[in-house]
């Protein structure tokens, strides 16, 4: 049976929006970087950018299963690439694994909560029909999950910090309510690492957070008040849907802008 939220739940969600989105605010700088050979302007890159923010958001809007099917497998692609350590096989595999671990678990084994987080765009009797399968490919991916955590402990060549991290976040996703567990992931180590790779861009002219940084951060949690319109932002489910419409639209264009980031910032223009 469905219990209200904690409040944890609610910090869990406010945190995703005011701290977790920000983390793709220089994405027009890497995407300067990025694509500068091709001669690209500035104001192109903005306005495909922007386009492709407009219209995942419109296709969550009005064809919701549609749109948060796109939206699960752009999520997963990015998830896995950012677990990435290394390029051998092996990493590979653990990327993948974590990827869709972060997206599979807290659904899957806390399908009631989550059926009511998602209810606009998946109607609940259709996620009832989906929950066993959801639960049973959630608890088989947790037990590889922790049996690889379990080695990697064991193995000298492993990073000792990258494993504690990963089981960290697999506990919070196993204990903790749905978005609770994936917060503890989302901001503690995907938008940090994301940062962290990012962190040459900071500390500018003795400016700590850059000006466009700040702005664009700003603008685009603003974004959020024009789903108002359609959801009641008071409401913690239809908040949800309300930011799952926003943050699919901002993810599709920053996967691609993020894609291979690390190489991409080999070289880091001056800020503008």
């Amino acid at each position: 049976t469905y219990t209200a939220p904690a409040h944890s739940e609610w910090l869990a969600l406010l945190l995703m929006i005011g701290a977790g989105i920000p983390h793709g605010s220089f994405d027009l700088r890497v995407a300067r970087t990025k694509w500068s050979a091709a001669r690209s302007s500035p104001k192109k890159v903005a306005a495909i950018y922007l386009a492709c923010v407009f219209s995942m958001s419109a296709l969550c809007v009005f064809a919701p299963s549609v749109g948060l099917s796109l939206f699960l497998l752009i999520s997963a692609l990015h998830f896995s690439e950012g677990e990435l350590q290394s390029n051998t096989p092996a990493d590979r595999a653990r990327g993948v694994l974590f990827g869709v671990g972060a997206i599979l678990i807290p659904i899957g084994l806390h399908s009631n909560d989550a059926s009511q987080y998602i209810s606009y765009f998946v109607a609940p009797a259709v996620f009832d029909s989906l929950k066993l399968p959801l639960e049973v490919a959630a608890q088989a991916v947790a037990a590889i999950m922790a049996l690889t955590l379990l080695m990697d402990l064991s193995t000298p060549n492993r990073s000792k910090i990258t494993t504690t991290e990963r089981l960290l976040c697999l506990l919070a996703w196993v204990l903790l309510p749905p978005l609770s567990g994936f917060a503890v992931w989302f901001i503690g180590r995907h938008s940090r690492q994301h940062l962290e790779v990012c962190r040459a861009m900071f500390n500018e002219n003795g400016v700590k957070v850059p000006l466009d940084f700040a702005l664009i951060s700003l603008l685009a949690i603003l974004g959020l008040l024009p789903f108002g319109l359609r959801f009641d932002l008071l409401e913690i489910n239809q908040l949800f849907a309300a930011s799952i419409c926003l943050i699919a639209g901002l993810t599709l264009p920053h996967m691609i802008v993020s894609h291979n980031i690390r190489d991409t910032l080999g070289h880091i223009p001056a800020a503008s």
